[in-house]
């Protein structure tokens, strides 16, 4: 930990920042609404936290500085207010005055409800304000099992392990501050259009949120595509060779999914016979070859610098990664040109924490900041006298409503939108599908020879006289409500024709590798040509500038490269991966903020900018835990598995049937004593204390997996909760299909497509009312409205349309290049 006299933390001035004309005020302080005030505050807004006498929880929160205050509450909070509530936090006169409260509805006292409020909410609970789940006790662990993430992480013969930290809370904000923002975009439209505009009351689900990393399980489950089981550690299906595997030096991140990646792979580590194995061309083919193929890469490496490899490696153009630890985080060269991490003061105490990922070029965020005692701003709301001007002038622009009562318009908040989607994959077609999910005309851009690699990246013949292009699942899941144009970008027509659409548009969201746009001089400074108004989110994995900027780079990718394997697992195995491709939805949720920050800034001055998304800084946050051990005590924390170094029992059990699980969660004394009355064999336990049952761990979790094993896992799940005791059924995709929370919410919504028929199609994880928003239109296919975008739109006639078919700028089927 740096001493405070030598430096101090450096706040960026965000006085003319996107949000500096907000009031957001957080009464709940959980991770989740802290991480999305925190965004807020970073780029201008005025967030007051209204806290209890004795503070919010996070102020609790491992790990402590010196001190004695903790540095997580301080990562979450630097540069918030804080003002005691004095009684009822929902009384506080910050709440009459405030543009957005943001909170937990399981926090407020019984005596407050919702309709209570006359400002803007966005309520972030676990599982939403309906369902059977709702009165459930929730957890990041709960979620990572509900949402079937868990089920996929640790050995084949279990039990799968539990992912560290607040990341499910993190998602769960990220997503909440989207929906909000997109809602306070489309009170500012309707205000100019209509003089005002009713609150908004935004029902947020963490649970929803966190679906975006297994939404494909439930769809594919449904297309009776076969569900992969567990593998093990790094053993994702389709893709092989992924994993992190050692070297001399260190750690090696691996991803080879296109035929050339393998055979790039082969020669950097001089296996050139396997490299000319024809069946070895398939990505799953070497997958079921994993035994042999295997030991041969750990032989090869054993003998070689990770260090060296990453770079050779990426000079070849293969997905490689340094897996840093977390010390060696804060020593990347290409995280120190970045900033990735900035100073945090706290008292007389500096710690360091992720910095915000994404950067807009005009308004830059706050690179870290000081956090506020408890109570520190107390002074400025001493008497509710202050709310009366700022209230009066409310009323007169905003339309009198009962925000819990506030039912989804016809309207959609970011109607009359244009964005240009770039992207190909997971991450971009994310970001540009949230906001068409808002409502946005969103028109998707891809090539007949270069369409995106999400319809497949081992296009033949055969597949493409299939209508292989048509059918590819996770394309449906990531572009839905969309249009479609193809364009030949390599072409001066081509080239010409996306600069007539990005001439009145209001975005464009890209995710090339480092170089492409330049090669085809359709970079920033190119497009503003077009548009001096446009914002243009670009996210590469490492960002834009720094000497990995033009390194390539899959979601495995980025999760290696954050350092965030470290973190999980146990020491006896190696550092842990959670998804296949965890860096694309969290890239993707960013790119959805990143859009909508400068949006929002562009609608205030309508100034459109640049803005800098680095993929792999997106899951700094979620490392947010060990990154702060490091800084704070001089060390990562300890990899213990499932086992809490703190409280006992927090695992995963065993239940019956084939690979069946149960999550059980004990966090205090209460909670032990519900358990050992729904366990028999822990009945005569019930007066241990924590530290008692941290000596007796084998015992007590023996004893639990025995009982488990004879029952059934969802009926124990509702029967513990029941009882006050956190517990979840770690689900697979196919058991989301059925699951009754989301069939009460309705959250999977059914559309009929050509090629496939009817799918389901996942809602957007906030909604304005007890309805999801409603889903207009599903995938497009390739080049389908090139005659509506580009004949009605741009005026294009049907001889020049033919013309440029005839060319093969634009069609409606792949070919291969």
């Amino acid at each position: 930990m740096t001493d405070s006299k030598q430096t101090t933390a450096r706040l960026t001035d965000t006085t003319q920042g996107p949000f500096q004309d907000l009031l957001v005020v957080d009464i709940s302080g959980t991770v989740a609404t802290s991480y999305a005030g925190k965004l807020l505050v970073d780029y201008g807004a005025r967030v007051v936290n209204v806290e209890p006498d004795d503070g919010f929880v996070t102020r609790g929160l491992e790990p402590r500085l010196k001190n004695g205050h903790s540095a997580l509450h301080g990562y979450l909070n630097a540069n918030k207010q804080s003002v005691t509530a004095g009684g009822v936090a929902a009384n506080h006169p910050a709440v009459a005055e405030a543009d957005l409260v943001l909170l937990d509805p399981q926090t407020l006292p019984a005596s407050v409800s919702l309709k209570d409020f006359d400002s803007n909410l966005c309520a972030i609970s676990w599982f939403g304000l309906s369902g059977p789940y709702s009165d459930f006790q929730g957890s990041d662990g709960v979620i990572h099992a509900l949402t079937g993430l868990m089920c996929g992480i640790g050995d084949p013969e279990g039990p799968p392990l539990i992912p560290k930290g607040y990341q499910a809370q993190m998602i769960g904000g990220l997503s909440a501050f989207n929906g909000a923002l997109g809602y306070l975009l489309g009170q500012q439209e309707e205000k100019i259009a209509r003089g005002s505009s009713p609150f908004f009351c935004l029902d947020a689900s963490i649970y929803e949120a966190n679906m975006c990393l297994t939404d494909i399980g439930p769809i594919s489950a449904y297309n009776n595509i076969p569900l992969p089981s567990r593998m093990g550690i790094n053993r994702f299906p389709p893709t092989y060779p992924m994993g992190i595997w050692p070297c001399m030096d260190g750690w090696l991140g691996v991803t080879c999914l296109r035929p050339s990646q393998w055979k790039a792979f082969c020669k950097l580590l001089e296996l050139d016979d396997l490299a000319d194995v024809p069946l070895f061309e398939s990505s799953v083919a070497r997958l079921e070859a994993s035994d042999v193929l295997e030991p041969l890469i750990l032989e090869a490496l054993s003998t070689r610098s990770a260090q060296d490899l990453f770079y050779q490696g990426q000079a070849m153009r293969i997905p490689l990664a340094r897996v840093p630890t977390m010390d060696e985080l804060f020593h990347v060269d290409q995280y120190v040109e970045r900033q990735a991490f900035s100073d945090f003061s706290y008292g007389d105490e500096i710690f360091k924490a992720p910095s915000v990922p994404f950067r807009l070029a005009k308004t830059p965020p706050a690179f870290g900041g000081r956090v506020a005692v408890l109570g520190a701003d107390d002074d400025q709301w001493i008497t509710p006298a202050n709310s009366g001007s700022l209230r009066s002038r409310r009323q007169t622009t905003q339309a009198s409503a009962t925000p819990a009562e506030s039912a989804q318009t016809e309207r959609l908040p970011l109607e009359g939108l244009k964005i240009i989607d770039l992207s190909m994959g997971w991450a971009g077609p994310l970001a540009a599908r949230n906001l068409a999910d808002l409502g946005a005309t969103v028109i998707k851009v891809e090539s007949c020879t270069r369409f995106d690699w999400w319809r497949s990246w081992e296009a033949t013949a055969e597949w493409i006289a299939d209508d292989g292009a048509e059918k590819a699942i996770p394309f449906l899941y990531a572009n839905r409500n969309k249009l479609n144009v193809t364009l030949d970008l390599e072409t001066p027509r081509g080239r010409d024709l996306l600069l007539r659409l990005v001439a009145d548009a209001d975005a464009l969201v890209e995710n090339y590798s480092g170089g492409v746009l330049p090669k085809l001089k359709l970079e920033y400074q190119h497009l503003v040509e077009a548009n001096p108004q446009l914002v243009m989110v670009s996210m590469p994995a490492f960002g834009c500038t720094g000497p990995w900027s033009g390194f390539r780079a899959y979601g495995s990718t980025v999760e290696q490269s954050s350092g965030l394997p470290h973190l999980q697992g146990s020491d006896a195995q190696p550092p842990t991966m959670q998804h296949v491709a965890f860096g694309d939805a969290i890239g993707g949720l960013n790119g959805t903020a990143a859009l909508l920050t400068a949006l929002y800034y562009k609608k205030r001055t309508g100034q459109g900018q640049f803005v800098d998304l680095s993929q792999v800084e997106c899951l700094l946050p979620h490392a947010a835990p060990g990154i702060l051990h490091q800084s704070v005590y001089g060390e990562s924390p300890k990899r213990t598995g499932n086992r809490h170094p703190e409280h006992v029992p927090d695992g995963v059990y065993p239940c019956v049937g084939d690979d069946r699980w149960i999550m059980i969660q004990v966090r205090n004394d209460e909670a032990w004593k519900h358990l050992c009355e729904q366990t028999p064999d822990l009945q005569s336990l019930q007066q241990l204390s924590a530290g008692e049952r941290l000596e007796q761990r084998d015992r007590i979790e023996t004893s639990l997996s025995q009982w488990t094993q004879g029952q059934d896992a969802t009926s124990l799940m509702h029967q513990l909760q029941q009882a006050g005791v956190v517990a979840a059924v770690l689900n697979n995709g196919a058991d989301l299909l059925d699951d009754p929370q989301l069939i009460a919410r309705d959250y999977l919504q059914w559309m009929e497509r050509d090629y496939v028929g009817r799918q389901p199609h996942p809602s957007p994880p906030w909604r304005p009312g007890k309805a999801p928003l409603q889903l207009r239109t599903p995938a497009p296919t390739l080049g389908q409205h090139n005659q509506s975008v580009l004949g009605g739109m741009l005026g294009v006639s049907e001889t020049e349309l033919e013309s440029l078919a005839e060319a093969g700028i634009i069609g409606d089927k792949p070919r291969l290049s």
